[in-house]
């Protein structure tokens, strides 16, 4: 089984990390109730941390590094794709070199903190792909299964690769 590659605005990881955590929490408050003891009342789930470790391989491994700091240095909020889990909006929080760099092997830690977006609320019948979006990308924004997407549009042949201003089509 091939794995699916980790994908950020436009970016997609040559090797996935070899160790990823993800963070989970709720908001959770306790009041103390005279007489009767503490009252404990959830009022949220808090944005999803995801962290790991990973490797950049061959004698590129330098400019691949420098290509993630780039993507890291970009503003804004981006689909994150990883295998085994539904894309999410997030933005890239951190991102730190370990250890000492070797010719063709380099280190790297990384964070992505989830940003808690709506999806689009009134989709339209089509969508104009953006540079580095891919059906995936455009099934979370939306709303829409990979499935169906697919199905939709069988001109494209994969998944993962979609033309800059082809059309979409979502229903």
């Amino acid at each position: 089984m091939k794995l699916i590659p980790m994908r950020f605005m436009g970016y997609e990881w040559h090797h996935n990390p070899r160790e990823i955590k993800f963070e989970c929490a709720k908001k959770v408050s306790e009041r103390l109730v005279p007489e009767s003891g503490a009252e404990i009342q959830e009022t949220g789930i808090k944005n999803m941390i995801i962290k790991g470790v990973g490797e950049l391989y061959g004698a590129d491994c330098q400019s691949q590094f420098e290509a993630l700091l780039s993507l890291f240095k970009k503003k804004g909020v981006g689909v994150l794709a990883i295998e085994n889990l539904e894309p999410i909006f997030a933005v890239f929080e951190n991102i730190k070199l370990i250890g000492t760099p070797r010719e063709d092997v380099l280190t790297y830690g990384f964070v992505f903190r989830e940003v808690m977006e709506e999806k689009e609320s009134a989709k339209p019948d089509r969508h104009i792909a953006a540079e580095g979006e891919n059906l995936w990308d455009i099934s979370y924004r939306y709303g829409i299964v990979i499935d169906e997407l697919v199905r939709l549009n069988p001109q494209i042949k994969r998944p993962d690769i979609v033309a800059q201003g082809e059309v979409i089509r979502l229903c």
